[in-house]
């Protein structure tokens, strides 16, 4: 009897030893395999810190993620986090549902415009839903960010072009309707960020990740956005630049199988295009570049609301999403509307709804008519 006692306590010891060692391997080797999958030949590299898992929880932590060019020709990562989380949402796999979550921490990406394609840094000709997929095998169902950044950068120009939104909160859900919230498999999201030293933005959208051609309501709001920071950026890829005034922005998009509607709404407050002292004196600019934005400042003056001191327009957008139609003449009249009749509001309308699209409606007439038969 005791002999057998004693062959049960060394089997127990030795399956709980093994148990513990494969605990404490178990990080080690999750980072082996995540480096190895983020180095796979191609455009870009990445590795991982330490890998935290959290096994009653069905989760497992990333720290000081790297996502980098391989070539070694920029700077900057093209994406990097303090931690990416990926998490078993218990609630959906009791439904059913073998979905999980993303969080991410401090997230940066950084986009580069260089002098040669092997300096720029975009992303493009990279399988990262692939990647994704091998890291986290589960279909993401929700996605959460804090204290996010977008950066764009030219080291090339002097000074260099450096600027970004940060600040970036926002979270997006039931991506993939683990919760059955209707038969459209609607998505919900919505992000607040900053710009550079004062200005905000916020989207709030909804989608359908489950149609072949884009299906998404989105309402854009930006307020306050200094235009002096994007005074080297205007300079570099605009015929123009800014001395002072600030950007605020109000734009509504929906779109139904690809075919797209809404408008964007841009008014400018107290713009200044032309100084003799910031464009002539301390940017050197010449007769040509001097006169045109002479000339901007002509008009912007001409069609500038007085009492709001402000320039404003109204662009709507119609037809397919790849190429959207734009009526000048309608942005023309809202512009001088604006100028003259009445100053144009930076409030978001809530004048365009996905289900208002007549592709919308044209698509539930038929599920309907096919349902009634």
């Amino acid at each position: 009897m005791q002999r057998n006692n004693r062959r049960i306590v060394i089997s127990l010891s030795v399956v709980l030893i093994l148990l513990l060692g494969v605990r404490i391997s178990l990080p080690y080797a999750a980072q082996w395999y995540i480096n190895s999958t983020l180095s796979q030949p191609g455009n870009y590299d990445g590795r991982v810190g330490d890998v935290d898992i959290m096994l009653w929880r069905g989760a497992y932590r990333l720290q000081h993620v790297l996502l980098y060019k391989a070539n070694g020709e920029v700077e900057r990562p093209l994406f990097r986090a303090n931690s990416v989380e990926f998490t078993l949402i218990w609630s959906q796999l009791f439904k059913g549902a073998a979905v999980g979550s993303v969080h991410l921490i401090d997230p940066e990406i950084n986009f580069v415009d260089g002098a040669d394609e092997s300096k720029d840094q975009v992303g493009k000709n990279e399988d990262w839903l692939n990647i994704a997929n091998q890291l986290f095998p589960l279909r993401i169902d929700a996605l959460t960010i804090k204290q996010g950044k977008i950066t764009f950068y030219n080291p090339q120009t002097s000074p260099a072009i450096d600027i970004s939104l940060h600040q970036i909160n926002g979270t997006l859900s039931n991506l993939v309707n683990s919760d059955a919230l209707s038969d459209n498999r609607v998505a919900t999201g919505s992000a607040t960020a900053q710009t550079a030293d004062q200005g905000s933005v916020k989207v709030d959208a909804s989608l359908n990740p489950a149609t072949a051609k884009p299906t998404f309501d989105i309402n854009l709001e930006a307020d306050n956005v200094a235009l002096v920071n994007f005074k080297n950026l205007l300079d570099t890829y605009a015929p123009f630049d800014l001395e002072a005034g600030t950007l605020t922005l109000a734009a509504e998009l929906a779109a139904d199988n690809g075919e797209v509607k809404g408008y964007v709404k841009p008014i400018l407050h107290h713009v200044e295009v032309f100084s003799w002292k910031g464009d002539i004196e301390e940017d050197g600019d010449g007769p040509i570049e001097g006169g045109i934005e002479l000339i901007s400042a002509f008009f912007t003056e001409l069609f500038e609301n007085q009492s709001k001191d402000q320039v404003a327009t109204r662009i709507p957008l119609e037809g397919n999403l790849a190429n959207p139609d734009t009526s000048m003449w309608s942005a023309l009249g809202a512009l001088i509307k604006n100028a003259f009749v009445k100053a144009l509001s930076g409030d978001v309308e809530d004048s365009v709804e996905l289900d208002t699209l007549p592709s919308k409606k044209q698509t539930d007439a038929s599920t309907s008519q096919a349902r009634n038969q």
